[in-house]
């Protein structure tokens, strides 16, 4: 019994240290904010699936940035995307929809992402939405 109260109070203390340092880590934690994808301003396009793909991203505004994307294949468009970043809370929410060659949207909503990462020049965010890709970089 002398080793479980020992056991149980070594189990205690690690408790303790865990969710104090879970409690530092949060309050270290600043909030994202929509001017820190500043560095997505511009205009980039490469190869995909044997198409190009093209995004222009506009400067940070107003608690949003937005793009605009095109793919096209074989000399014809086969999508535009339209892609909005907003501040939601103290994190941030992605909303995208596509469209086809004649504007037709593909889906009835857009599909909503949360914000999973942010690292030096790369976000990841989270589908929450039916039908959205599970992640998206």
């Amino acid at each position: 019994m002398n080793s479980l109260n020992k056991l149980l109070g070594h189990v205690a203390v690690l408790l303790l240290f865990v969710c104090h340092f879970e409690g530092v880590a949060q309050e270290e934690k600043k909030p994202m904010t929509i001017d820190q994808l500043a560095w997505l301003t511009g205009s980039w396009q490469g190869p995909l699936d044997g198409g190009i793909l093209e995004e222009t991203w506009l400067s940070p505004k107003s608690e949003t940035i937005s793009a605009l994307v095109r793919y096209t294949k074989k000399g014809k468009t086969e999508f535009v995307e339209i892609i909005k970043i907003q501040q939601a809370a103290d994190t941030l929410e992605l909303r995208l929809q596509l469209f086809d060659p004649p504007m037709q949207p593909r889906w009835e909503k857009p599909h909503v992402f949360e914000l999973l990462r942010m690292e030096s020049k790369k976000i990841t965010f989270r589908g929450v939405s039916e039908g959205s890709h599970r992640t998206l970089s």
